[in-house]
């Protein structure tokens, strides 16, 4: 399906246990939930809980976010009926290691490792909490979107909307004399068997007779599959699904192959790629596409998506285009004032890898189930 809309402003025979965390990173959170244990609550907060959390492929319908947000829930402090919503973000460039949540300051605009909640979520009542001070512990990383860690001690005060007010970030302000909660300590595990990072030079992109296919539009979440054969691009292949949630999927195509219907029925091998690599590696007559995958261009065109001949930070000629650039250097042709021409604005995956005064946009895709994949980000101008 086309993108609609851009937005700115071998298989197990038992069941295997979670990846652990590093040696050193279990020590930490060993020594963080010990010391947890022994804290009392800030004067005038009341202590909440954390759920599980899970990543944008396990919410249903399938949600992926500009950036990964991990999304749960709390224990109930209002209506009993109503979820109190949980919420992580962290940006994709998030390393493993140990985060002061001060450094936030409370805005949901400008923090890179976020935590926060909405107590009665969607209703006229709600009130959001936004993590003021504590720490986030990321001990292990799968995939930006596949992640194990914990939060200790973490003070969250109610907060109201403030400037910039409009996607894709918003902000947010304390409320004075508001109300105050308070996390002794929380684990989540979004990491999932089978799961790999697609991206070029990641520790699970290339293993050998596996195959990293990506689950999400620009790739930076993949499942493995096992791949037992020797067809290539274009050629029919067979897909066979795992007969349990502990083994993986195996298909006949080569290694760096994925069986996939994304273009269609019936499904045939392409080779995964990185739009964001110097060299996608694409066959010849294909470039690298949605979903990490590479088609050819003539292919991908009637499907919906659109080419500009604009390099990066020329006018494009048409007002929105999914793909200008080259291979290697790819960008979205967006008209992000809403008024004037459209430029070639760079791809980029994480807020932090635009530059001074530049913000992250996104390209927003709707997916059949009634979810949206918006993974595709851009760098743009700030304040236009």
């Amino acid at each position: 399906m086309a993108l609609l809309t851009a937005v700115v402003g071998c298989g197990a025979q038992e069941k295997p246990l979670d990846p652990p965390p590093p040696a050193a990173e279990q020590e930490t959170l060993r020594a963080a939930e010990e010391q947890a244990a022994l804290l009392t609550p800030p004067a005038g907060c009341t202590e909440i809980t954390m759920g599980e959390l899970t990543n944008g492929i396990e919410r249903t319908p399938v949600q992926y976010g500009p950036q990964p947000t991990y999304v749960g829930s709390f224990s109930d402090q209002g209506d009993p009926a109503v979820a109190d919503v949980a919420r992580i973000r962290l940006d994709v460039n998030t390393a493993p290691g140990v985060y002061d949540l001060a450094t936030g300051g409370t805005n949901l605009f400008t923090c890179e490792q976020c935590v926060w909640g909405v107590q009665d979520s969607g209703t006229s009542t709600a009130k959001t909490f936004v993590a003021e001070s504590g720490t986030l512990m990321l001990a292990l990383k799968v995939s930006p979107q596949q992640t194990i860690g914990a939060l200790a001690n973490v003070t969250l005060r109610q907060t109201v909307a403030a400037p910039p007010l409009y996607a894709p970030y918003t902000g947010t302000v304390p409320v004075a004399e508001g109300e105050c909660r308070w996390i002794r300590f929380a684990t989540w595990n979004t990491a999932r068997h089978g799961g790999c990072d697609p991206r070029e030079g990641s520790l699970t992109a290339n293993i050998s007779g596996h195959t990293c296919v990506a689950t999400n539009r620009a790739a930076d979440d993949g499942t493995l599959e096992r791949s037992l054969g020797t067809k290539t691009q274009g050629e029919a292949c067979t897909y066979t699904a795992a007969t349990s949630e502990y083994e993986l999927a195996t298909t006949d195509c080569e290694e760096g192959y994925a069986c996939t219907s994304a273009w269609g029925s019936p499904r045939q091998c392409l080779a995964t790629c990185d739009y964001m690599a110097v060299d996608p590696g694409c066959p010849s007559g294909t470039v690298c596409g949605v979903q990490g995958l590479c088609q050819a261009q003539s292919v991908m065109q009637p499907a919906g998506f659109d080419f500009d001949a604009a390099l990066i930070g020329e006018q494009c000629t048409l007002s929105f285009a999914e793909f200008c650039g080259t291979e290697g250097a790819r960008g979205v042709c967006a008209n992000v004032t809403g008024s004037g021409p459209s430029y070639c604005y760079p791809y980029a995956r994480a807020r932090s890898d635009c530059g001074a005064g530049e913000e992250l946009g996104y390209v927003s895709y709707p997916l059949s189930g009634g979810g949206y994949d918006r993974t595709y980000g851009f760098c743009y101008p700030d304040g236009l």
